[in-house]
C-alpha cells in the first residue's frame, strides 16, 4: 500500500512549487539566532519590546514579562539556547514562587486575627527561611482551621510538609516543636476539576489522627499534578505550622511563552515560519501550539480612563497629559482604579486592540512547522510589529516538547501598501471545467515600495489553463491582453509567462507593477470539488525574492452580475450537497494483461465532493459473482481528484490478492466513500482479455 508515499509526493510537490519563490530575509529566534528567547537582540535586524499580558488575578492589570506563568526554563544547561517548560529538580519546594505566579496563601476561616497580621503571618509560612513567625492555634480554635494554597500554576507533586518552629529551622526563642498538628485532613486539587465560579473542587487525599511526626510529610504516591492544597486542623489540640512547603518533580503539564514584540524598524511582509524542537520522553502525551499575531503598534492592549463618580461614564482611550495621544500602560496604572473625592479620573477597563493588532492566529500544524520549509505565516501583513506565543503541554511528568529554535521570512519594505484580490464567478456547478478570473488591485502611494511582477494564484484543485492576463493602469487603461500559447504548462512568452503550475496553485509572471490603482486579472479555468471553496494569492517581487499577501476585497468590476457588496475569493457550490459524493469516476474499458506493455493495465480516476474533513475511501476489484478478487486502496482523504498520478494504487493489472492473473472476463470495480454525514457507492465494469 502507497497511500503515505502517494500523500508525502503530493506534499513535496507543492512544497517544490513554494520553493520556487525565495524566502527573502529569515529572522531566526533561539540557539545562535537574530534575537534570544529573552529578547537579547544580535545584528541589527529588529528591536525587541517587552511584551504585556493581563495579570492572572486582575484582568484590568498589565504585566510586563514572558511567561504569565513564570514556570518555563530559558537557561537550562542540557538544553542550550533552547526555550522548554519548566522542570523541578529532586526536592525542590515549589511554594515560595506562588505569588509571582499569581498564587496565593490564605485562611479563610482565621478571624481572630487582623487581617494585617494574618496577612504577615501567612507570608512568612511561604517564604524560604526561618522568620520565626508561624500560625497560631489553642484549644479553643484550633479545630476546623483552614490553610488554603493555590500554587500559581499545576505541578507535579510527590510531597507535601508542614511543620512549627524549631524543627526544620533552630528557633531557641520559641521552643514550640510540640506544637505540631496530631488531626488533620488533606484536600487536592488538580487545577481542572474547578466549579462554575473557578473555585477547586476538593478531593480528600489523606485523613491522619495520632500524628507523631513534628515535621509531617504527606507523601503523594504516585506524584500527581496539583495546583490547590488544602490543609484542615480536625481536632481541637493546639497547633501551630511555621511553613508549609510542597515539593515535585518532573516538568510542568502547561507553560505559556509570549515573545517580545518584535519591531521590523518598518513595514513587512511574511513568508513562511518554521521551528525546530527535540522530545523527551514520550511524545504521544505532549504537544506544542504556536501562533502568531501582528499589529502597527507597539501594544495589543487598550488602555482606557473615566470619571470618577459619573453614571455610565464613557471610557476615553487618550493621555490625560496629552490628550491627542493614546493612554498608556504606565500612565493607566498611576491612576486610581477607583477614584476617591478628590481624584477626577480612574481607571476604565483594559481592552484587546483588533484594529491594529490582529488576533492570535490559529495553531500552527507542528509536522508541516517542523519541515525545511515550514508553514505560511497566517498574520496579516505588511505590518511592522509581529509576536509569536507557545503554549507547551504534557500529561506526564517526564515528557517535554523542547523547542530549540524559530524562525520566519520577511520582506521589507513592502510590495504595496495593500493587494486586494477578488475571484469571480463565486457561485458554480460542482466538478466541471468552469472559466474564473482572480483580479488584484494595487494601493501605491508610499514611497519605497518595490513593487511585484507575479502572482501565485492557490485553487486548492489542478488547475486545467492558465488562459489569459489582463493589466490595467490606474486610470483603466489597458495595457497588456495576453492569451497564453501553451495553457496547461510551464511557459515563457517574453513579457508574461506561467513560471509554475502545482496540484493546487499556479504562478505567472509579467512586467512588475509599481503604478498606484494597477489592476491584474488572471483567467483561467478550474474546477470546485466543495461547497465551500476559498482561492488565495499571494503577489511576488522574482528578482527581488519579495512576496505579498493579497487581502480579500473589491477589486475590480468583473461582470455585470458582480456586486462589490459581495466581491471575495470564497466560490459556493450548493450543487455539491446534492446527491453521491462521488463525480467523474472513470475506468479503462478493457485489459490485456499479457507483458507486452500494451492495455496491461486499468488506469482508475474519480473526485471526491462535499467531503468536511476527511473521508475513508476504499476501492476493490470484484467479479460477476460478488467475490472479491483484489484490494487496492484504503485510506482517508479530502475532496479532490484521485488517479494513478497522484496514488499509486489506483491502477489494476488484472491480478488478484495472492499475485496471480485473473481469468478472461467482465470485473467490477467499487468505489466506497464514507464521509461523517454521508456515504456513497459506484460502481465501473473493466474487461480483462487476454
Amino acid at each position: 500500500m502507497n497511500w503515505m508515499r502517494s500523500i508525502d509526493r503530493i506534499f513535496a510537490s507543492c512544497c517544490l512549487l513554494a520553493g520556487s519563490v525565495h524566502a527573502g530575509e529569515e529572522l531566526r529566534l533561539g540557539a545562535d539566532g537574530d534575537m534570544s528567547w529573552l529578547g537579547e537582540v544580535t545584528g541589527g535586524k529588529v528591536v525587541a519590546i517587552e511584551p504585556e499580558y493581563r495579570s492572572l488575578v486582575d484582568p484590568n492589570v498589565i504585566v510586563l514579562g514572558l511567561t504569565p506563568s513564570g514556570v518555563l526554563e530559558f537557561e537550562a544547561p542540557d538544553f542550550p539556547g533552547a526555550l522548554l517548560p519548566g522542570r523541578l529538580l529532586e526536592g525542590e519546594n515549589v511554594v515560595p514562587g506562588l505569588q509571582e505566579r499569581g498564587g496565593r496563601i490564605t485562611a479563610p476561616n482565621v478571624v481572630d486575627l487582623s487581617d494585617v497580621a494574618l496577612e504577615d503571618i501567612l507570608e512568612s509560612m511561604i517564604v524560604a527561611g526561618p522568620l520565626d513567625v508561624a500560625l497560631e492555634r489553642n484549644e479553643r480554635n484550633a479545630r476546623g482551621t483552614l490553610i488554603n494554597l493555590d500554587l500559581g500554576a499545576r505541578f507535579g507533586v510527590n510531597r507535601i510538609r508542614f511543620f512549627p518552629r524549631n524543627t526544620i529551622f533552630p528557633t531557641p526563642t520559641s521552643p514550640n516543636q510540640g506544637l505540631f498538628l496530631r488531626n488533620f485532613a488533606v484536600q487536592v486539587n488538580d487545577g481542572v476539576q474547578l466549579t462554575g465560579g473557578g473555585n477547586p473542587i476538593w478531593e480528600t487525599y489523606e485523613i491522619r489522627t495520632g500524628n507523631r511526626q513534628p515535621v509531617t510529610d504527606v507523601e503523594v504516591d504516585p506524584p500527581r499534578y496539583l495546583r490547590f492544597v488544602q490543609i484542615k486542623a480536625t481536632s481541637t489540640i493546639p497547633f501551630e505550622i511555621e511553613k508549609i512547603q510542597v515539593f515535585g518533580e518532573g516538568f510542568v503539564p502547561s507553560a505559556r511563552y509570549l515573545s517580545p514584540i518584535i519591531d521590523m524598524q518598518a513595514p513587512a511582509n511574511w513568508g513562511f515560519l518554521r521551528w525546530v524542537q527535540s522530545d523527551v520522553g514520550d511524545t504521544s502525551q505532549t504537544d506544542i501550539q504556536v501562533r502568531t499575531r501582528t499589529g502597527t503598534d507597539t501594544t495589543p492592549f487598550i488602555y482606557t480612563r473615566k470619571r470618577v463618580a459619573l453614571q455610565d461614564a464613557v471610557e476615553l482611550p487618550t493621555s490625560v497629559i496629552d490628550p491627542l495621544q493614546p493612554l498608556g500602560r504606565d500612565e493607566y496604572h498611576r491612576l486610581p482604579a477607583k477614584g476617591g473625592i478628590s481624584d477626577e479620573w480612574e481607571r476604565g477597563s483594559v481592552r484587546e486592540d483588533l484594529v491594529n493588532w490582529s488576533p492570535w492566529s490559529a495553531p500552527y500544524n507542528p509536522v508541516l512547522a517542523t519541515s525545511a520549509e515550514g508553514m505560511r505565516v497566517r498574520s496579516p501583513g505588511p505590518r511592522q510589529y509581529f509576536q509569536i506565543r507557545a503554549d507547551f503541554f504534557s500529561s506526564e511528568l517526564q515528557s517535554a516538547v523542547i523547542l530549540e529554535r524559530l524562525s520566519f521570512d520577511f520582506v521589507s519594505p513592502p510590495l504595496a501598501d495593500e493587494l486586494v484580490g477578488e475571484v469571480f464567478p463565486r457561485e458554480v456547478d460542482v466538478a466541471i471545467d468552469l472559466p474564473f478570473v482572480f483580479a488584484v488591485r494595487a494601493t501605491m502611494e508610499s514611497a519605497g515600495l518595490q513593487g511585484f511582477d507575479g502572482l501565485e494564484i492557490v485553487t486548492g484543485q489542478p488547475v486545467k489553463r492558465v488562459e489569459r492576463i489582463e493589466i490595467l493602469d490606474g486610470n483603466d487603461r489597458l495595457l497588456l491582453d495576453h492569451s497564453f500559447a501553451v495553457q496547461d504548462g510551464v511557459t515563457d512568452e517574453g513579457d508574461v509567462a506561467i513560471t509554475a503550475v502545482g496540484e493546487d496553485r499556479f504562478t505567472v509572471r509579467f512586467q512588475r507593477i509599481e503604478e498606484d490603482g494597477s489592476i491584474i486579472k488572471i483567467h483561467f479555468t478550474a474546477r470546485v470539488l466543495s461547497y465551500s471553496t476559498t482561492f488565495s494569492c499571494r503577489a511576488l517581487l522574482f528578482e527581488g525574492e519579495g512576496f505579498q499577501d493579497v487581502i480579500e476585497g473589491n477589486a475590480a468590476q468583473l461582470d455585470l452580475d458582480d456586486s462589490a457588496q459581495r466581491s471575495g475569493v470564497t466560490v459556493l457550490s450548493s450543487a455539491a450537497i446534492r446527491g453521491g459524493l462521488i463525480r467523474n469516476f472513470a475506468v479503462d474499458g478493457v485489459i490485456t494483461p499479457n507483458g507486452d506493455l500494451q492495455n496491461d493495465q486499468a488506469r482508475i480516476s474519480y473526485e471526491v465532493v462535499a467531503v468536511v474533513g476527511e473521508a475513508g475511501i476504499r476501492v476493490d476489484i470484484f467479479d460477476l459473482a460478488g467475490r472479491r478478487v483484489r484490494h487496492l486502496f484504503d485510506g482517508k482523504g479530502e475532496s479532490g481528484l484521485y488517479d494513478m498520478d497522484r496514488f499509486d494504487d489506483l491502477v489494476w493489472n488484472g491480478r488478484d490478492d495472492s499475485g496471480g492473473l485473473v481469468p478472461p472476463g467482465v470485473y467490477a470495480v467499487r468505489l466506497e466513500i464514507d464521509g461523517d454525514a454521508r456515504s456513497s457507492t459506484a460502481v465501473r465494469t473493466v474487461g480483462v482479455a487476454y
